[in-house]
């Protein structure tokens, strides 16, 4: 299932392929927007981008919620006209002025748990609703090998990363291949103290590259953005993931994204975390006062 590690090599030329393909086809769509979508005359964007890790029963926290606690985000968006989009969907409107419809807003989750794959993945189907998963390359491998279907540590399969992705709940992206893990040396993907950057770079390309072809070769879509690992970078690890292609980034740091067509926008996005024990409501409302 793995490309060749001859194809990185062509990553850079199927990204400007894909580009020109997509510039073609929106220059000749007539330039018309549906009805009750947000185009690029309609001013900065209000993004609030919800960031979850797990779902279960019990052990619940800060980075885990419950199923009802999940649909009852569900139905909260869909009741107040909120739209699920993809980073992709963003990037698009970013780039290219593509509408986007009303009310948008970004379910991320984060690390690939197979809890995502049993409780979000059915909700998500049932509301109609779509999410960005970024998930641990190396999990997902051995999870893939030797599936387990413990909720306290088991991550999703490939062919259930498939499945989520082809019904069109799930865009898959990166969130390292093998570098989300605390270290006496590295806190995630940061780059550590006595690397020089020739060394971070070769380090952090080669394990991005990795989950970048692993990723293409199942689903045949190149992820476009990277979630930081503990929400962990600096301007290096940010110039590093632009000369590989990426065009977004998703931070653990607080807040509502004003959205422009600047594409320098796209980095270092801001998440809210949703925690167990308030409501998406509240969050979003406590959220919304932080723009000045």
């Amino acid at each position: 299932m793995i490309i060749k590690n001859i194809f990185s090599k062509h990553i850079p030329e199927t990204i400007l392929l894909f580009t020109i393909f997509l510039s073609f086809l929106l220059f000749f769509s007539g330039q018309s927007s549906p009805a009750g979508s947000i185009t690029s005359a309609d001013g900065p964007l209000k993004l609030p981008i919800i960031m979850y890790h797990e779902i279960k029963t019990y052990k619940l926290g800060k980075d885990v919620i419950s199923p009802y606690e999940f649909e009852s985000d569900l139905k909260y968006l869909k009741d107040n006209g909120y739209n699920t989009i993809t980073m992709s969907q963003l990037i698009d409107y970013v780039y290219y002025g593509a509408a986007l419809p009303e009310k948008p807003v970004i379910l991320s989750f984060d690390d690939g748990y197979l809890n995502t794959y049993n409780y979000a993945y059915p909700l998500l189907k049932k509301y109609d609703m779509e999410v960005v998963l970024s998930i641990i390359g190396k999990n997902t491998d051995d999870f893939t090998k030797i599936p387990d279907s413990n909720p306290d540590y088991s991550h999703a399969t490939w062919a259930q990363l498939y499945d989520m992705f082809y019904s069109g709940c799930a865009e898959i992206q990166n969130h390292t291949y093998n570098m989300h893990s605390i270290t006496s040396k590295r806190v995630g993907c940061m780059q550590a103290n006595s690397e020089s950057l020739e060394e971070y770079e070769k380090v952090l390309t080669d394990d991005i590259l990795k989950l970048q072809n692993e990723v293409f070769s199942i689903t045949g879509m190149l992820p476009n953005t990277f979630a930081y690992p503990y929400g962990g970078y600096n301007d290096n690890t940010d110039a590093i993931l632009k000369k590989i292609g990426f065009k977004a980034t998703l931070t653990c740091d607080y807040g509502i994204n004003l959205i422009t067509h600047d594409p320098e926008i796209l980095f270092d996005l801001k998440r809210i975390c949703r925690s167990h024990g308030d409501t998406i409501e509240n969050i979003l409302k406590e959220a919304l006062k932080t723009i000045r």
